[in-house]
């Protein structure tokens, strides 16, 4: 659930920053700006966040997913959002192929989480909230970072 509301207040901070700033009026200008909240508000909150849970609280994101407790790949993936997070931070300052590049590393981590947990429902039944309600944000941040980011022309 934090996840969605993570991206949720990146929406939410972009359309309000979009509706203030009225130098933002094209489609270009207003992906631009929904994506760098996207970038500076979602993605850096949601891995901080991921990270957290996933070094310091190990053994109850495991339980809440209806994983084993105890593994240290865990604290693997927990580090690697660290770093996600650390760049979505660093879109503040690094604009163009940076924004580019923290996309395309994250993408296939959103994309092949959700395809995971959908499997842990179909083979393990595990329908434990954890592990159901992350496949929705795994889905809607790595697709909106993608149409944003075609649609601000940054792929140029």
């Amino acid at each position: 659930m934090i996840f969605i509301i993570c991206w949720l207040l990146g929406l939410i901070v972009g359309i309000i920053t979009t509706l203030l700033d009225p130098s933002i009026r094209d489609l270009i200008s207003i992906s631009n700006n929904l994506l760098f909240y996207q970038l500076t508000v979602t993605v850096s909150l949601t891995n901080i966040v991921g990270f957290a849970g996933h070094v310091f609280k190990s053994d109850q994101v495991a339980e809440s997913i209806g994983w084993g407790k105890g593994s240290f790949f865990q604290k693997e993936l927990g580090f690697a959002e660290l770093g996600y997070g650390i760049a979505g931070l660093m879109c503040i300052w690094f604009k163009g192929y940076f924004w580019l590049a923290t996309i395309i590393t994250l993408v296939p981590l959103y994309i092949g989480a959700a395809l995971v947990h959908i499997k842990e429902v179909k083979k393990n039944n595990n329908f434990n909230p954890g592990n159901v309600i992350s496949i929705a944000p795994d889905f809607l941040i790595p697709i909106s970072l993608i149409v944003l980011s075609i649609l601000s022309g940054i792929w140029k």
